[in-house]
């Protein structure tokens, strides 16, 4: 993987490779010419994030309104002008190029494409107001080192952080006033406050200089974070396999684009909905580590994709698993007719000492016909896969207090 080449890209980097995992994450991919296009980049279809960092120490000359400027000019203007750059490049170019000049993702097409422009200006030190917004070509969110931090410990997927994106544009294209006592994570304070959203029914909102720190201290957000840690048995998953996809260690597995549609549909299932997704894979494979299951199918209540989870015993033929795990995302395709999408992730049963590996399986089937259902049954029949499946409804509480 390609790195980032000083200390404050390197600080940038690192949060944005926790949250956004490392087969999105680019830092100082290539341009025309193979110059830099951007210090870091997120793709996910189909969101683009472009990310500038600028590090740039404020001086002190005596005028402060001077040192401002100055500080201004050279840590966003410069983010600024780079972003905008990167952005007409994109629009132009197919794949991300990596800073060794290798081939990574496809840019998703043009009429699908969502870009997020996002500026991190350090070297401020908090002295500094900070300003952002449409600077000519489109909306760009400038941050400094603690509320980027913050932000992206707090929405540490691409789901979540985008849509914080989008809803603090619009909150502004609305025309609504906004008055900063505080500071950027304050307004995420707010933004979680109210449910993640921003009511419509008001004229000026006045950001106080506190409320960040009111609700992390507050029990139900306690709650959250300890229940959370759940989720990130989904992000483990993720990672695990992302790294097989680019060591090229999966047995079986097309090229880097189509591997990724799986991994992505499961990268951009949001913090909430990775909790429960996590807890059901730790049961399920702590069951069948007991025998007493082998698969097991749950309905993401986000995206509505059907996962199927499959552990077979260590040493059992891969291929053979591979072809069990198609069969029952094919099954599972066809007993939930309103889940076009259908993912399977396929592992050993553990034993201590042994290693792992993975199998993902992606099945779009927009459309299911009648000789789709004659094969559903000549499987069921000849394999007995999801027969009589049990079934057992689930809740959760995204903020789990008594």
């Amino acid at each position: 993987m390609n790195k980032p080449v000083n200390d404050s890209e390197k600080f940038v980097y690192q949060i944005c490779h926790k949250s956004f995992l490392s087969l999105w994450s680019y830092a100082n991919p290539r341009g025309k010419n193979s110059k830099e296009l951007c210090d870091i980049l997120i793709v996910c279809e189909p969101d683009i994030i472009i990310i500038s960092v600028k590090d740039i120490k404020l001086t002190d000359s005596g005028n402060i309104e001077v040192d401002w400027q100055r500080w201004l000019r050279k840590a966003i203007e410069g983010s600024v002008e780079q972003i905008y750059g990167a952005e007409k490049r994109i629009k132009s170019t197919s794949h991300v190029t990596r800073s060794d000049g290798s081939q990574g993702l496809a840019f998703p097409s043009s009429d699908v494409q969502r870009i997020h422009r996002v500026a991190v200006a350090l070297g401020g030190d908090d002295k500094v107001p900070i300003q952002f917004g449409d600077f000519g070509k489109g909306f760009v969110h400038v941050f400094d080192r603690v509320s980027f931090e913050t932000i992206l410990r707090e929405l540490d997927t691409i789901t979540d952080f985008v849509q914080y994106l989008t809803d603090k544009e619009d909150l502004y294209a609305s025309g609504k006033q906004t008055v900063f006592d505080g500071y950027e994570e304050d307004l995420l304070g707010y933004y979680i406050y109210n449910k993640r959203s921003y009511p419509d029914n008001f004229d000026v909102i006045v950001v106080g200089n506190n409320i960040w720190n009111e609700i992390i201290k507050k029990p139900e957000y306690k709650a959250k974070k300890e229940a959370d840690k759940d989720s990130y048995i989904w992000d483990g998953l993720l990672e695990n396999i992302s790294k097989d996809i680019l060591n090229n260690n999966l047995e079986f597995c097309s090229d880097l684009n189509q591997s990724e549609l799986a991994l992505r549909a499961m990268a951009r299932e949001p913090r909430f909905t990775r909790r429960i997704l996590g807890k059901s894979f730790r049961d399920f494979m702590d069951l069948a580590t007991q025998r007493k299951i082998k698969s097991r199918t749950l309905i993401s209540p986000e995206s509505n994709i059907a996962y199927v989870f499959l552990a077979k015993s260590f040493g059992e033929d891969r291929q053979y698993r591979i072809d069990e795990l198609r069969g029952r995302c094919f099954v599972m395709r066809g007993l939930q007719q309103n889940c076009k999408i259908v993912i399977g992730i396929a592992t050993e049963l553990y034993q201590p000492g042994q290693g792992f590996s993975f199998d993902i399986v992606y099945l779009h089937l927009e459309t299911w016909t009648d000789e789709n259902h004659k094969q559903l049954e000549y499987v069921q029949k000849e394999f007995g896969w999801f027969v009589s499946p049990q079934q057992t409804a689930v809740h959760e509480d995204e903020y789990p207090i008594n």
